[in-house]
């Protein structure tokens, strides 16, 4: 996985980001069955976070690329499936349609015609030929670059045309170029102070009318969207950092949809009448690291029996109140980079021990293994501050105590597991979670080569130390493919040998607590493309 997409995080902190499968559908409507809808009405969409721009391009605030994915397009997109579909382009490319070259160097878009910007210029080609310009000007504070850097060239052949020219094979480009900005509106102006940053003009499905800086960002439907005119009149994106208050409005019916809520309020949520609430998956996996260089943990059947001694469903219920989902492997299971064959590892006490037996363990007078005079003790860090990890860790601990596994656990401060310990693979095993990105590349993670070091300045995320030739020859190979059938079942043997080795023990993926009225309709937030990704879908119940 790149590096800059994948982030160490804190149990605390969510963003959503989803990994997923090609499609050529031309729209996303054949993804959903929608319900009946009454046209018309202003949907209040509230939120704990303002944004600190409204340009998709300069933030990775939540808030920010929300109320973004309102305004502007992209060329794909994907809807709650995991599946790409066209938006500003006509079909989403691929080897199979010719959108992508025989060398995967070369990806062609074939552009939607007729399609306006909110201010009526029609867009062309020159757009998206303008909005790399701007990724890759290095005066503009972009938030990231990653994999524009690796094209050439972008070429308008005609006003409906581009063609990009990579340096090399990229097969996540789909992820690229989420938004386009009007050329027209910027080519003039001074990048860094232009007011389009706060009240931008895009070609999405609603119009920017006002941000009102502390309480809200009103938008209004574009009647000309090129998927379809909105139901809705409008948008009221509306700020209220304090969740007490945001709760009131809630119960007293003045907000339609929150999200992102802290489980904590989940049974106050419950007792209030009129309102339904749901989890969204992410892609947010807590895990156990285990160190295959410390002298207890080298042992594959030590760490084999680690994995068979605890119950994840158990965990989840203890620290989450069973909203997650049990992890099987590194992928999520609505990521087409899961292997749906394998299935999370059940509790077996009994296989357990039988392993270790045969490791040459034996269990001691105080119920803890023992070989060679030395008790099977572990180390396990994690965060402190953190009370759904705490609990969490602690259970870990007792389902090992159980096991015959005698664990220590060390609560320490995030910074110094994240810059010192876990870099300098200071441990025997490690608590923690991983954000995934939009491809599911786990170089960073599995490859012997990102195996943190003087000789890469100790910046690779392989900290369990996992050395496997063919996960090696894999990954790489992954990341040099362009067909998506053939990148799956090179990720799928990853997995099947992520579970044979047990590097690392997937725990569960998080979910976020999300609140609607009853009487919205169609609105399916997703990890993939965000809570508003079809918002010109969404509206009220019909009477």
């Amino acid at each position: 996985m790149q590096l800059k997409k994948m982030l160490c995080i804190m149990l605390a902190f969510g963003l959503l980001i989803f990994s997923a499968a090609c499609s050529n559908k031309s729209a996303p409507q054949d993804s959903q069955k929608k319900s009946p809808v009454m046209p018309g009405g202003r949907l209040v969409f509230a939120s704990s976070y303002e944004p600190n721009t409204l340009n998709p391009l300069l933030s990775d605030l939540v808030s920010a690329k929300e109320v973004a994915s309102l305004v502007f397009s992209g060329l794909v997109r994907m809807n709650d499936k995991g599946e790409w579909f066209a938006d500003l382009a006509t079909e989403v490319p691929s080897l199979q349609n010719g959108g992508v070259s025989a060398d995967g160097r070369t990806v062609t878009y074939r552009l939607r015609q007729n399609v306006l910007w909110h201010d009526g210029v029609p867009f062309t080609a020159d757009d998206v030929v303008f909005t790399w310009q701007v990724i890759m000007n290095p005066r503009n504070n972009i938030v990231t670059r990653e994999g524009y850097d690796q094209i050439l060239s972008v070429e308008a052949v005609d006003k409906y045309t581009v063609v990009m020219k990579f340096r090399q094979q990229y097969p996540p480009y789909l992820t690229l170029f989420s938004a386009i900005l009007p050329k027209h509106l910027l080519q003039s102006a001074d990048f860094a102070k232009t007011a389009f940053h706060r009240a931008p003009v895009g070609t999405g499905p609603f119009i920017f009318k006002q941000w009102r800086i502390g309480e809200d960002i009103t938008l209004d439907a574009n009647h000309n969207y090129h998927l379809g005119k909105p139901v809705l009149d409008s948008i009221l994106y509306r700020i209220i950092p304090d969740l007490n208050v945001l709760l009131t409005q809630l119960k007293a019916g003045q907000i339609d949809i929150v999200g992102g809520l802290d489980l904590a309020y989940l049974e106050q949520i419950k007792a209030m009448d009129g309102v339904r609430s749901f989890f969204s998956p992410t892609l947010v996996w807590e895990h156990l690291d285990l160190n295959m260089d410390s002298p207890l943990l080298r042992d594959v059947q030590v760490r084999t029996a680690i994995a068979l001694g605890l119950d994840r469903q158990a965990i989840i219920n203890a620290a989450l109140k069973g909203t997650a989902s049990v992890a099987a492997t590194d992928q999520a299971a609505f990521s087409w980079g899961c292997n749906p064959a394998l299935q999370p590892a059940a509790r077996n006490l009994t296989a357990a021990r039988e392993t270790l037996t045969q490791a040459g363990w034996k269990l001691g007078t105080d119920n803890v293994f023992v070989k060679d005079g030395r008790k099977l003790a572990i180390s396990l860090m994690t965060t402190n501050g953190n009370k759904t990890r705490e609990i969490a860790a602690q259970a870990v601990a007792q389902q090992l105590k159980e096991l015959g596994i005698e664990v220590s656990l060390r609560f320490i401060d995030s910074k110094q597991l994240f810059s010192t310990v876990l870099p300098g693979r200071r441990f025997d095993a490690a608590m923690y979670a991983w954000q995934l990105g939009q491809d599911p590349d786990n170089r960073g993670l599995w490859h012997s080569r990102s195996i943190p070091a003087p000789h890469n300045q100790y910046l690779g995320k392989n900290y369990s130390g996992w050395r496997n030739p063919e996960v090696d020859n894999l990954t790489d190979q992954a990341f040099q493919t362009m067909d998506v059938m053939a990148r799956q079942q090179m990720y799928y043997r990853v997995q099947e040998l992520m579970l044979q080795d047990w590097p690392a023990i997937p725990l569960y993926f998080r979910t976020e607590l999300g609140v609607t009225k009853h009487s919205i309709v169609n609105y399916q937030p997703t990890v993939n493309g965000g809570a508003l990704w079809n918002s010109w879908q969404i509206g009220f119940a019909a009477p």
